[in-house]
């Protein structure tokens, strides 16, 4: 089976497709970066397909449309493409790009969460988190999943970890990782909300011996992460502080946390990072930051029903202490996110019924 990704160059898109195929382990996979020459190009494309996406279209016509929307340098990437089974593409601005080249090599198209505005509907499959799930009804093209698919498996961190701690030269005790998303109408972090979370992380490793491991994301306000930075650079309670696109000796600095982690706390601002740390296998907190009062996005939806489910727990910052050292100890297996796992057999599926 081979499957053309097309990407968007979004690290959180990027994953989702990323995850997918690595429990494809038959598929033969090619990559293709999508770049449009102007951003109201873009929009028009999708809006023509929404329109016209369910009517058949001339192959001259789609190659017309592709050329007059994509840099020549996509375009040409576009041309050299031969046999394709699945096109995979997750975000909106790919999704009129798969429906066209789908139409092209007669190819199954698959689409990670909706994609706006053309939706679902003309798509052979479409993977949706349960926040999603109100918008499609009983389509039969949908697979249901609870997070968003990512590349993060319990086999693969615990066999990074032993490697890891013998290349950070790290003491055998446990740890505590941190993941700090940012800010968005619903829910933020301030610098004394983070300075609050450490001074109670760095209570709990005086008192267990244990460590911090520390990521913010690359929508952590500057002035949040500067002060992470002033606090964490001269501590040895936390080895690890990372900040994305800084240079570090290790490959995949994030997934190192996650692997070296026996308890992840992660801001319920970030879905998708939810989505990681609950798919580890590793207990999860999602802290939640806003106000009490605030009307809670669809996000936290998802979040009591995996807390129903023993997937993670969800607590507020001036409960936080009161959780960590029960999970740090406890015996209960975590029960991991299995979304990966659901949207591969659901394109194995579809191609078995093709």
């Amino acid at each position: 089976m081979k499957v053309i990704i097309l990407s968007d160059n979004r690290p959180g898109h990027y994953k989702q497709s990323l995850g997918i195929v690595q429990k494809l382990p038959e598929c033969r996979t090619e990559w293709l970066e999508v770049r449009f020459r102007q951003k109201w190009r873009d929009n028009l494309l999708r809006v023509f397909m929404c329109v016209f996406g369910g009517l058949p279209l001339p192959a001259s016509l789609i190659h017309m449309l592709l050329q007059w929307s994509l840099t020549p340098e996509t375009y040409s990437a576009v041309t050299r493409l031969q046999t394709i089974d699945v096109i995979l593409s997750t975000g909106s601005s790919v999704a009129a790009v798969n429906l066209l080249l789908g139409r092209i090599f007669r190819a199954k198209t698959v689409t990670c969460r909706r994609p706006s505005p053309i939706g679902t509907r003309y798509f052979d499959l479409a993977i949706l988190p349960m926040i999603s799930w109100h918008s499609v009804g009983g389509s039969s093209n949908i697979c249901k999943t609870i997070g968003v698919p990512n590349p993060i498996s319990s086999d693969t961190l615990n066999a990074e970890r032993k490697r890891l701690k013998q290349e950070l030269n790290l003491p055998n005790c446990q740890r505590i990782g941190i993941l700090l998303g940012g800010t968005d109408r619903h829910e933020t972090i301030t610098t004394a909300d983070a300075a609050k979370l450490l001074d109670i992380c760095e209570t709990v490793a005086a008192e267990m011996n244990a460590q911090v491991l520390v990521t913010t994301s690359r929508r952590t306000p500057p002035d949040v992460v500067a002060s992470l930075s002033s606090t964490l650079q001269h501590t040895d309670w936390c080895p690890l502080f990372i900040v994305p696109d800084v240079p570090s000796e290790l490959e995949d600095p994030y997934q190192a946390i996650l692997a070296l982690s026996d308890l992840l706390i992660v801001t319920a601002d970030s879905f998708s990072m939810v989505c990681e740390a609950a798919s580890s296998g590793c207990p999860v907190i999602v802290l939640i930051l806003s106000e009490e009062k605030a009307r809670l996005p669809k996000r936290h939806e998802v979040y009591r029903y995996m807390e129903a489910q023993g997937i993670v727990r969800r607590c507020r910052l001036d409960n936080l202490a009161q959780y960590i050292v029960p999970m740090l100890t406890s015996r209960v297996p975590n029960t991991p996110l299995q979304d990966t796992e659901t949207a591969a057999q659901a394109i194995n599926s579809l191609m078995a019924g093709s």
